[in-house]
């Protein structure tokens, strides 16, 4: 069985230093300020989604500080939100370290079994949804009911963003936000594995 992960996280220079434990059966965050206050705690199967990005501190002429920001929501809607701020450049590089292997070992942990059962489930020919589009055995179905075949479907995937697109027309794409909407790197897990698969099958 895989060991909890520990970090320390400390999402501002006046902050206390609070503990964060990745395990394979829960996440735990030492979030609650009151003596007797309990930590906010969710075990696996309750863990819904994840999303992350930097937000930017501005003041009146110029960016001087930036915010690793990462969510994690359970199934009822409960948010555990992790901060790791940066002002005026100091300690970024150790900052976004720590951001990068946090988001990594949610993945592991948690959000590449989550796209597993997705693939398992278009793999048995089934149809489900993810946010605003459908997947479907023969392809994606967007929002407005049109359907991209997988042959004619085009991806790109941006530092912040994630986007599908219909080859044969421009007009007919769909565009995902890291840090705006939930699981999209469990969306371009899925997507980008059917794709594989299905360029590996046609050598």
């Amino acid at each position: 069985m895989e060991q909890p992960i520990e970090y320390s996280i400390k999402s501002s220079f006046y902050d206390r230093k609070r503990k964060l434990i990745l395990s394979p059966n829960y996440i735990e965050f030492e979030d609650n300020d009151l003596a007797n206050g309990s930590n906010t705690k969710f075990e696996t199967k309750d863990i819904d989604s994840f999303r992350y990005g930097v937000k930017w501190i501005k003041g009146y002429a110029f960016t001087f500080g930036r915010i690793y920001l990462i969510e994690i929501r359970n199934k009822e809607g409960k948010i555990l939100r992790l901060k790791l701020k940066s002002i005026y450049g100091i300690r970024k590089k150790e900052l976004f370290q720590k951001y990068a292997s946090i988001i990594n070992s949610l993945q592991d942990l948690y959000f590449i079994p989550t796209a597993e059962k997705f693939i398992k489930l278009y793999q048995n020919k089934e149809e489900f949804n993810f946010g605003p589009i459908k997947i479907k055995p023969e392809g994606v179905e967007l929002k407005n009911k049109k359907t991209i075949l997988w042959k004619d479907l085009y991806t790109k995937n941006y530092f912040t963003k994630y986007s599908i697109a219909s080859k044969s027309n421009k007009n007919d794409y769909c565009l995902f936000e890291y840090n705006e909407d939930w699981n999209t790197a469990v969306l371009f897990s899925v997507i980008e594995k059917i794709l594989l698969n299905k360029k590996e099958g046609a050598t």
